[in-house]
C-alpha cells in the first residue's frame, strides 16, 4: 500500500538546525497494524505527520538517494498541492492525541463535517442523509449512538476520542494514522481506545499508530522502534 523511502526531516530552532528524522524507510502492507515505538522527541509524530502529508521531507543533494512516499503507485513527494489535498482528505484518517473537536458543534456535526470537507459544500448537502447515515452508523459502532446531540464539553475524554476516531473514519480512508491516540487518557478508558483500535483492524483497516508504551505497541501486528530519528528494528 505504502512505501517511505530515506525520509529526512530537519527543523530550524532560531538558526540551530535539529535533524529529527535521518533517513527512514518503513512498508505499510493492506490491512496490516504498525506501531511506531519510540521516546519522545525520537521522531514518531514527525514520521506520522509525512506519511499523512501533513508535512514535507527535506530536500538532499545528488549524492543522497532521494526520499519518496509511494502510495498505491504515486509519490507523495512528488505530487501537486491539489491531489495532496485530495490524498489527505480521501485517503487518510488522522487521531491524535487532543481530540482537536470543534466545542460548537454536535458529535455528529463534528463527524460529518469531515465529510463535508473532503466532498465539497455542493457535492456534500447533494448527499447529506448518505453522510449523516453513515456518520450515526459509525457512532452505534463505537457506542456513542446516544451522545449524538451532545457538544465536546458534555463528554468525558474517552467519548473524545471515539468522535475523533469517527470522524478519521467517516470518509472511508485507505489508512488511519494515530498519534499517541491514548496518551491524554487513563488506563482504562485507554484499553477501551486500543480494544477499538483491535476491532478496526480486524475489520481489515490499515492503521499506524505511534506510541512510547510497549503494552500499546504489543497489539499490533508489527513494531517499529524509532531511536534518533532512524528505524533500529522492525
Amino acid at each position: 500500500m505504502l512505501q517511505a523511502t530515506n525520509l529526512r526531516k530537519t527543523y530550524l530552532l532560531g538558526r540551530t538546525k535539529v535533524p529529527v528524522l535521518r533517513g527512514v524507510d518503513l512498508s505499510i502492507q493492506e490491512g496490516e497494524s504498525i506501531a511506531v515505538l519510540g521516546a519522545s522527541g525520537s521522531g514518531k509524530s514527525t514520521l506520522l505527520h509525512l506519511l499523512g502529508g501533513l508535512d514535507s521531507v527535506d530536500k538532499v543533494g545528488a549524492d543522497v538517494a532521494a526520499p519518496s512516499i509511494m502510495f498505491r503507485g504515486q509519490d507523495l513527494t512528488k505530487i501537486s498541492t491539489g491531489k495532496l489535498d485530495e490524498y489527505r482528505r480521501r485517503r487518510v484518517g488522522f487521531v491524535f492525541q487532543f481530540y482537536h473537536l470543534l466545542p460548537e458543534l454536535t458529535v455528529l456535526q463534528n463527524v460529518t463535517l469531515a465529510a463535508m470537507t473532503a466532498l465539497g459544500a455542493f457535492e456534500y448537502f447533494r448527499t447529506r442523509s448518505a453522510v449523516r447515515a453513515h456518520a450515526r452508523e459509525l457512532l452505534e459502532r463505537i457506542g456513542l449512538s446516544h451522545r449524538i446531540t451532545h457538544r465536546p464539553a458534555e463528554l468525558s475524554g474517552g467519548e473524545r476520542q471515539r468522535v475523533a476516531i469517527a470522524r478519521a473514519l467517516i470518509n472511508k480512508p485507505d489508512l488511519l494514522l494515530a498519534d499517541e491516540p491514548t496518551g491524554n487518557l487513563d488506563r482504562v478508558t485507554g484499553a477501551s481506545i486500543l480494544d477499538l483500535f483491535t476491532s478496526l483492524h480486524k475489520a481489515g483497516q490499515s492503521m499506524v499508530i505511534v506510541t512510547h508504551d510497549e503494552t500499546t505497541a504489543a497489539r499490533s501486528d508489527r513494531i517499529v522502534h524509532l531511536v534518533d530519528g532512524r528505524v533500529q528494528a522492525g
